[in-house]
């Protein structure tokens, strides 16, 4: 029987506990995988409420634009008789109907506002009908409003909007 110092591990028991001080590089390999794997979803999170902010901007700016057309044309009779079949396009807005003229300087600063805009498609429906035709005191009707956005995944997106009954 051999004696050792007082605090001095055996022979033996002095290679088993220094084995199990580290980590084996399986080990290391398997927390860094782990952590990557951690780290690369919630990478995918935020990108997934990135895109879904910028889509809801999107929705609101087609949104906020429908319901600011109405404030342009309310109380205009000339424009509102005009609107039905109007298309205007972000990209190069003209109008031939000079009482129109207020819904394009409208448009014109919507799209500076809210430059994902692209198009808009404005047409007027007889209230209870399906046949377009103007509006006027004695035939109300209601006002579609298709408002075309760039869509946050790609192409565009369009946005129709019955925006009010009874013009």
């Amino acid at each position: 029987m051999s004696h050792a110092f007082p605090g001095m591990p055996r022979r033996g028991a002095s290679a088993k506990r220094t084995a199990q001080l580290g980590l084996s590089l399986l080990e290391v390999l398997v927390a860094i995988l782990l952590f990557l794997a951690a780290v690369s979803g919630l990478v995918l999170f935020v990108n997934q409420a990135y895109v879904a902010n910028v889509q809801a901007s999107r929705t609101f700016a087609a949104t906020s634009t429908a319901q600011s057309l109405l404030a342009v044309v309310e109380g205009n009779s000339a424009a509102l008789s005009a609107l039905n079949g109007l298309q205007l396009s972000a990209q190069n807005p003209s109008v031939s109907n000079t009482a129109l003229n207020p819904v394009l300087n409208w448009w014109k600063s919507q799209v500076t506002q809210y430059p994902d805009l692209q198009s808009l498609s404005v047409a007027t429906i007889p209230a209870g009908s399906a046949s377009a035709a103007a509006c006027n005191a004695t035939a109300p009707c209601q006002l579609s409003a298709a408002i075309t956005v760039r869509s946050a995944f790609g192409g565009s997106t369009q946005h129709t909007f019955v925006l009010q009954d009874g013009f």
